[in-house]
């Protein structure tokens, strides 16, 4: 083999280990955003296991609030702070999915029965907060959330 013949075959080598070397790189920086979007994700997650978090969550899943005029009338000063705290928690998960930081199939595995659950609780008392409040964007995020999760359980 000549000198020019190896030459030309080690350019070649390089041209392929540069588009090579680019592809891994590539494949790299989107591996590692899915890992940052998972952390995240668990960051977040790790506050619905904490003492404080699930004391608001279980007086949320079990008031007898079915309307926003009962809630309104009767709810307690701690009932509004819990809703304050498991909506807001929601809320953030539900910004996270808008904003696609979030997947979908991840939130499903984590928070499908606790999002389900806890809007059918909130949500008539949300309408007529936001209804009276006339702020249509409150916990919008987490109603998208909900919609989503709703339609993906379906199957639709």
């Amino acid at each position: 083999m000549s000198f020019e013949s190896t030459q030309q075959a080690l350019t070649a080598a390089a041209s392929v280990a540069v588009a090579v070397g680019v592809a891994v790189a590539l494949l790299e920086l989107r591996g590692q955003n899915t890992l940052r979007q998972v952390n995240l994700v668990m960051q977040l997650f790790s506050s619905f296991g904490e003492e404080s978090f699930l004391r608001h969550y279980q007086r949320v899943t079990s008031w007898p609030y079915e309307s926003y005029e009962a809630f309104r009338n009767t709810a307690t000063e701690e009932d509004r702070v819990s809703l304050m705290v498991v909506s807001v928690f929601f809320e953030n998960m539900g910004l996270l999915y808008r904003r696609g930081l979030a997947p979908l199939d991840l939130l499903d595995d984590l928070l499908s029965a606790p999002i389900i659950t806890t809007w059918a609780k909130v949500e008539p008392i949300w309408a007529g907060m936001r209804a009276e409040f006339n702020q249509p964007q409150w916990v919008e995020w987490f109603e998208l959330l909900h919609n989503a999760l709703r339609k993906r359980i379906s199957g639709a």
